[in-house]
C-alpha cells in the first residue's frame, strides 16, 4: 500500500471538529498514541526518498510495528503495519536488528472519514494540534493527482492549507531536542 497524507497545523481543533459534523462526519473517542521510532543510523535521520523508520506503536492496550520508507514525493510512503503482543519485546527486536531508538512521540488522535478520505485528529505532546488527511491506496495506481485531491478536501474542511506541514512529528520532536 502508498500512504499519500498531508498534515496541517490547527490552531483551534474545535471548530475543525465542528466543521467534520456539519458535514456529518462521526469522529471517534480519543485513543493514546505512544510511538517509539528506530532509524539505522541516528546520524542520518533526513527524510529523503529511499529513507526507513521502523515505529513500535502502543495504542491503549494494543502494540504494532511498522516499517515506512519515503518515496520521491514527501508526502507519500511504502507503509507495512502489524500487531504484536509484547511491547518490550518489539522494542528489543529493533535493537537486535541494529537499529537505534531515535525519539519518542506521545499524542491523543481521534479518527474520522470524511469525503472519502481519512482524517486523524492529533494533539500532540509538545507539539500542538494537526489533522492529518490521507488516502491509503493501491502501489501501482496512479490514475489521479492524490496530493491535490487532498488540498481540496482541506480547504472543503475550513483547513487554512498555508499551515501545511511537511514535517513527520519525529522530525519536529527531534528538531525540539537539538
Amino acid at each position: 500500500m502508498r500512504e499519500i497524507e498531508l498534515k496541517f497545523k490547527v490552531d483551534n481543533l474545535d471548530s475543525f471538529i465542528e466543521k467534520l459534523r456539519s458535514l456529518g462526519c462521526e469522529i471517534s473517542e480519543y485513543i493514546n498514541q505512544a510511538d517509539t521510532i528506530y532509524v539505522e543510523n541516528l546520524k542520518n535521520t533526513e527524510s529523503v526518498e529511499g529513507s526507513v523508520w521502523l515505529r513500535v506503536r502502543k495504542v491503549n492496550d494494543k502494540i504494532e510495528m511498522n516499517y515506512k520508507k519515503q518515496s520521491a514525493k514527501k508526502s507519500e510512503s511504502q507503509e507495512i503495519e502489524f500487531g504484536v503482543d509484547d511491547y518490550e519485546k518489539a522494542n528489543s527486536f529493533l535493537k537486535a536488528l541494529g537499529y537505534n531508538e531515535w525519539v519518542r512521540v506521545n499524542k491523543k488522535r481521534r479518527y474520522s472519514k470524511c469525503l472519502n478520505a481519512n482524517i486523524c485528529i492529533d494533539e500532540v505532546e509538545r507539539l500542538g494540534s494537526f489533522v492529518e488527511i490521507e488516502y491509503l491506496i493501491d502501489e501501482n495506481d496512479k490514475t489521479i493527482d492524490y496530493e491535490e485531491e487532498l488540498l481540496k478536501i482541506a480547504e472543503k474542511l475550513g483547513i487554512d492549507t498555508s499551515n501545511q506541514v511537511n514535517s513527520h512529528y519525529d522530525t519536529m520532536i527531534s528538531e525540539l531536542e537539538d
